[in-house]
Formats: C-alpha cells, sequence, structure tokens
C-alpha cells in the first residue's frame, strides 16, 4: 500500500517560534502510520513548511526512520520558503509524484479535524485515495509554533477549516491549477 501523510504542523519552543521537531499532533499521525506500514509499503509523506534548514517532511522522515529504519520513505526535496497549505501539500506531492500518481492508489492519513479537507484536495489533485485514516489526537499541552495555536482549540480549529475548505473548494471550481 502506499500511504499519503499531511504535514499536522510544528513543535514551538514556547514562545510560538518553530523548534525542529513535529508538532505532537504530527507525532500521533506518524505513530499511526508507523503502526499500519508494513515493510512493502511506501509512506509518501507531502510537502509541508520550513523549519530553518529542515522542512516538515524532513523531520517526519527523520523522525518515522528513528522508529523504523527499514520503511521505505519518499518525499520531495523542497526549496519552498513560503507557506504551504494541503492544496499546495496536494499539487507539490502530485507534481513529485508526476504520471505515476494515475497508476497508483493510495490511503491517507491526517489529523481527523484536518483529514476532510486534506481527502478534498488530494482528491481533486488527481490522486485515488482508497480510504482516509483519521487519526485523533491530544493532549493539547505541548508548544506549537503560533501559525498553528488553532490545533489546541477543536471549536477553532473546524471552523478554519470550514473557511479553507470554502476557499478551496472555489478555487478548483475555477480551475486554479497549482
Amino acid at each position: 500500500m502506499n500511504y499519503i501523510v499531511v504535514p499536522e504542523a510544528l513543535a514551538g519552543d514556547g514562545r510560538g517560534r518553530p523548534a525542529a521537531e513535529p508538532s505532537f499532533v504530527a507525532r500521533q499521525v506518524l505513530d499511526y502510520v508507523l503502526m499500519l506500514a508494513g515493510p512493502d509499503d511506501t509512506i509518501c509523506l507531502a510537502p509541508g513548511n520550513r523549519c530553518g534548514e529542515k522542512t516538515e517532511e524532513e523531520l517526519a522522515c527523520r523522525y518515522l526512520q528513528s522508529r523504523n529504519e527499514k520503511l521505505q520513505v519518499r518525499y520531495p526535496r523542497s526549496a519552498i520558503t513560503q507557506y504551504i497549505d494541503t492544496f499546495g501539500n496536494a499539487f507539490y506531492l502530485r507534481a513529485y509524484l508526476e504520471d505515476k500518481v494515475k497508476h497508483m492508489k493510495f490511503e491517507l492519513v491526517s489529523a481527523y479535524i484536518h483529514s476532510y479537507r486534506a481527502a478534498y484536495c488530494f482528491r481533486k489533485a488527481g490522486f485515488r485515495i482508497d480510504r482516509v485514516h483519521r487519526v485523533y489526537y491530544g493532549p493539547f499541552d505541548e508548544p506549537l509554533v503560533a501559525r498553528w495555536f488553532y490545533y489546541r482549540y477543536k471549536p477553532l480549529h473546524w471552523f478554519y477549516e470550514g473557511l479553507c475548505f470554502v476557499r478551496d473548494f472555489i478555487l478548483f471550481t475555477a480551475g486554479f491549477k497549482s
């Protein structure tokens, strides 16, 4: 099986600045995919945002391989410096995988609140998603990068995802291609 893991924020240093490790949400999503993935499976890490010299996907890969060095993990080497949202995660991963996407099946792994929009964006980008794994997460007491503060507040996170879903729906309906 091919698993797509959607980036789920970076840990913070306690003052809202990035620390070079996945957030508590991202770690729980990564731990979940560790339980799923077998020796013949491939984990595709969607490109995320930068934390100094490292990206979310590089930090996720390091986390996964520190727990199982035999995993097959793929991700694009990204030089993108602007913020990448879920819409961009899907399109940049599709560009990296090129035409192979047409012949592959995937299971998407994401934090449960984020998973609905992620599934929409990845399907619209041309991925054949056979299953979505919605990972429930908590507790909420670890620092995050200030940009992702809403992960701590479920109602606010649902509201944020709803607004972004409307934006993404409008972009896809208008024919926007990243």
